[in-house]
């Protein structure tokens, strides 16, 4: 190969690594054609690469996605399960409960026999570490001091399943506590219950006054759960929320856990309208009243509110409807949903409600519970006085006089008097009379009219999906005609 052949050659060596260059010559387009296919394979692979990694990426994601909404779901199935488990605790009571106890109505009030049962609950968290006994004397008003260290002796107290004779026992956590007891319900009046609304998911009714929501103290198929069960067939409903014992109107209750949970979560979002009407002593102002006063519990086992700085929030505002100088109906709209609201911040203004026996008493209240005003008193002596008051102001009772002394005797001799009780022994073996029940040991009186119903009354429950209402109550009404009134509405409508 001659020089010039060499120069030519690396000439075109070179033009074809230059990259400012473009080939030239049949060598150079050779060599081009050569790297080619070397160089192609590699962007293909690296474009795959790009492919590979992004695709890997949306996988990852929609694995994430997928996982937490399996979680999600999970933790929904749990809780809607759980949910299932305590509501079929709390309705297997009303299993418990016979269905042919005999009825009588007098004067228009429903009265119950006396029947055998099993009161069964889950202890709650103040009764950890106490005595059982203790539990029993303080908190269920309705019985004897002793009667639960004579019912563990007789074995008619179970813990867990196990009958439980020991009068020392401590309750702990999750404990289910039964009692076999001799029951005698309070009379409720005799009214229908109004259905406002039936449909797969939902029951709405008018509930009548005189009667709990659910099973309490004295009282289990003399509950709405109970009337419903009983006179209507209906079960399995799901509480949405609650009405004082002597309170009228609009009740709702879901027929599954889906509408539970979603009428609960708008509930506790706030956006129900809650509207009440009731009627009060004295003559209410004319202006909208707005009151913001916390509420927090006076007596825990009896369930007494009172206004009191460590209270819960409370908001309610008032607006009266007619006054004829003595008395006024007012509408009351609640933002919030504690209990005896609307009758602690009406005590509060000074304006009680006229048959209410609870909140409008001045001998137990010092000033009337005006302006959370209690004479310098105490919570705690307060909630003793109002305690003691309601006590012994019971209508409905006198306890014989041998009882108490029978019941001390039991408690503390060696050996019982009465045979222990057998656990086989059915509800139609057992006697009509317990000598150790409290209500077979009094002598009753007539039951006055007042202890039934007080003047609040739920009007209108609402949100921007859905509507429940009921008539205005028979004593919500305006005065007849001649009668003097103000009606605010009207007046307030023709100012505008």
């Amino acid at each position: 190969m001659s020089e010039s052949d060499c120069v030519s050659a690396n000439t075109c060596e070179a033009t074809v690594l230059s990259d400012d260059s473009k080939p030239t010559g049949k060598r150079a387009a050779t060599a081009i054609e050569q790297e080619r296919p070397e160089k192609q394979p590699r962007l293909e692979d690296e474009n795959k690469e790009e492919s590979s990694v992004e695709e890997t990426q949306e996988t990852i994601e929609k694995t994430e996605e997928q996982t937490r909404a399996e979680k999600e779901a999970d933790r929904l199935a749990k809780k809607k399960e759980r949910a299932s488990r305590q509501s079929k605790f709390a309705f297997d009571e009303q299993d418990d409960v016979p269905m042919n106890v005999p009825v009588t109505v007098k004067n228009g009030v429903r009265h119950l026999a006396p029947y055998w049962t099993v009161y069964r609950t889950r202890a709650k968290g103040r009764w950890f570490g106490r005595k059982l006994v203790e539990v029993f004397s303080q908190e269920f008003l309705s019985t004897n001091r002793n009667y639960a260290r004579v019912a563990t002796r007789l074995g008619r107290i179970w813990v867990n399943g196990r009958q439980m004779r020991d009068v020392d026992y401590v309750i702990s956590n999750n404990d289910v506590i039964e009692h076999w007891g001799h029951r005698h319900e309070h009379p409720i009046l005799d009214e229908e219950i109004r259905i406002v609304a039936d449909t797969p998911s939902l029951l709405v009714i008018d509930k009548p006054a005189s009667m709990p929501v659910h099973a309490c103290g004295q009282y289990a198929l003399h509950t709405i759960l109970g009337q419903l069960r009983v006179r209507y067939g209906i079960t399995g409903l799901r509480v949405l929320h609650r009405l004082d014992r002597t309170t009228s109107g609009i009740l709702m209750f879901a027929r599954d856990y889906d509408t539970d949970r979603e009428f609960k979560g708008t509930l506790k979002e706030g956006e129900w309208k809650k509207e009440y009407v009731c009627r009060v002593q004295g003559v209410f102002p004319e202006e909208e009243v707005e009151v913001k006063e916390p509420i927090g519990t006076l007596i825990v086992s009896m369930g007494i509110q009172c206004i009191r700085p460590d209270g819960k929030h409370a908001l309610t505002r008032f607006r009266r409807m007619w006054t004829d100088g003595k008395e006024s109906v007012v509408r009351a709209e609640i933002e919030t949903g504690r209990t005896h609201q609307i009758r602690v911040h009406l005590q509060y203004l000074g304006y009680p409600i006229v048959n209410d026996k609870l909140y409008n008493c001045p001998d137990i209240w010092p000033n009337a519970g005006k302006g959370a005003d209690f004479g310098g008193m105490g919570y705690e002596e307060l909630g003793a006085r109002v305690q003691q008051a309601h006590k012994s102001s019971l209508w409905h009772e006198t306890v014989n006089e041998d009882y108490a002394e029978k019941m001390e005797r039991l408690a503390t001799q060696d050996e019982l008097e009465l045979a222990a009780d057998e656990p086989e022994i059915t509800r139609a073996q057992r006697p009509d009379y317990d000598p150790i029940c409290l209500s077979c040991n009094v002598t009753k009186k007539e039951v006055p009219m007042d202890h039934f119903r007080i003047y609040l009354h739920c009007l209108n429950y609402e949100t921007e999906k859905w509507s429940y209402g009921t008539p205005m109550p028979n004593w919500a009404e305006p005065p007849t005609e001649g009668e003097q009134t103000v009606d605010y509405m009207e007046k307030r409508e023709s100012s505008v």
